[in-house]
C-alpha cells in the first residue's frame, strides 16, 4: 500500500496555495488607502518645495524664451548686446502669473514625486502578478521613465528654443507687435516638453509589440519608408514654425525608430535562443 505524499499534504495544490495567500476585500481596500495616502503625501511635499522655489523655477522655465529672443536679436542687431530686460514675458493680468506658477509647481512636484507614486503602485499590484509579468514591469518601468526624462530634456534644451525662434520669425510683421504672456508661454513649453517625453517611448513601444508577437524586426524594416514619411508628417504637425524646427524634431524620431528596430531584432534573437527548434530525429 503506497504512503500519502507528505509534500502534497503540506503544501497543497498551486490553487490552494494561491487561495491561502490571497487578501480579503477589506485588506485590499486598506492597503490601497495606505498606498494612496503615501502617494498624496509625497506629491504634496514635492509641490510645497516647488512652490517655495518658484522664483528659480520661473527663471529656469523662461530660459528657452530668452534664447530664442537672443537668436533674433543677434540677427537684427548684431552689433548691440542683448538685454534680457527688454524681452521679459508679460503677466497679462494680476492673477494669471499666480495660476501659471501654481501649475508649474504642480507639474514639477508631480515629476519628482512620480518615482514614489510608481513604487506605491508597484507594491500594490505586484502581489497579483506572475513572476514573468513582474520581471516585465521591472524592466520596462524604469526604462520608460528614463526615456521620458531624456525626451523632456531634448524638448526643453533643443526643440523649444528653435520652435520659439521659428514662431517669432513668422510673427515679424510690421502691423503686428508680439506680446508673449507667461501663462501662454508656460502652456506651450509644458505641452511640447511632455509630447517629446511621450514620443521618446517609441523604442519601448516597438519592443513591446515585438515581444507580444504583433510585429517583428522584419516588419519594421519593411515599413521603414512609411515610418519615415509618418515621422516627417508628425514633426511638421508638432512644430509648424519652420523647416529648421521640423528637422530638429524629425531627426530624433528617425533615430528612435531605428533604436526600436534594433531592440526588436535583439529580442527576437534572444527568444530564438531561449526556445530553440528541436532537432530532427
Amino acid at each position: 500500500m503506497s504512503e500519502p505524499d507528505e509534500t502534497t499534504e503540506n503544501e497543497g495544490t498551486p490553487d490552494q496555495r494561491e487561495e491561502a495567500g490571497r487578501m480579503t476585500l477589506g485588506e485590499h481596500l486598506e492597503e490601497l488607502r495606505s498606498r494612496l495616502w503615501k502617494s498624496i503625501v509625497a506629491l504634496v511635499l514635492c509641490f510645497g518645495v516647488a512652490v517655495y522655489f518658484y522664483k528659480d523655477l520661473t527663471k529656469f522655465i523662461a530660459e528657452p524664451h530668452f534664447k530664442a529672443m537672443q537668436f533674433i536679436h543677434s540677427e537684427n542687431n548684431p552689433d548691440q548686446e542683448f538685454d534680457r530686460n527688454q524681452s521679459k514675458l508679460l503677466s497679462g493680468s494680476y492673477t494669471s502669473p499666480i495660476g501659471a506658477i501654481l501649475k508649474l509647481a504642480f507639474i514639477v512636484g508631480l515629476f519628482f514625486s512620480s518615482p514614489i507614486i510608481a513604487f506605491q503602485l508597484w507594491k500594490f499590484i505586484s502581489a497579483g502578478l506572475r513572476k514573468a509579468e513582474r520581471g516585465f514591469v521591472v524592466i520596462f518601468g524604469p526604462s520608460s521613465f528614463f526615456l521620458f526624462v531624456v525626451g523632456c530634456a531634448f524638448g526643453y534644451f533643443i526643440l523649444i528654443p528653435y520652435t520659439l525662434y521659428g514662431l517669432s520669425r513668422v510673427l515679424q510683421i510690421d502691423v503686428i507687435s508680439p506680446m508673449y504672456t507667461f501663462s501662454e508661454y508656460l502652456s506651450l513649453v509644458m505641452t511640447l516638453t511632455i509630447i517629446m517625453g511621450v514620443i521618446f517611448q517609441m523604442p519601448l513601444l516597438m519592443l513591446f509589440f515585438s515581444k507580444i508577437g504583433l510585429c517583428s524586426a522584419g516588419d519594421y524594416n519593411r515599413f521603414r519608408r512609411y515610418a519615415i514619411v509618418g515621422n516627417f508628417i508628425l514633426a511638421a504637425v508638432l512644430s509648424p514654425a519652420d523647416v529648421l524646427s521640423m528637422l530638429v524634431m524629425v531627426v530624433p524620431l528617425l533615430v528612435l525608430y531605428e533604436v526600436g528596430v534594433l531592440l526588436s531584432l535583439v529580442a527576437g534573437k534572444k527568444s530564438e535562443d531561449d526556445d530553440p527548434t528541436p532537432a530532427a530525429a
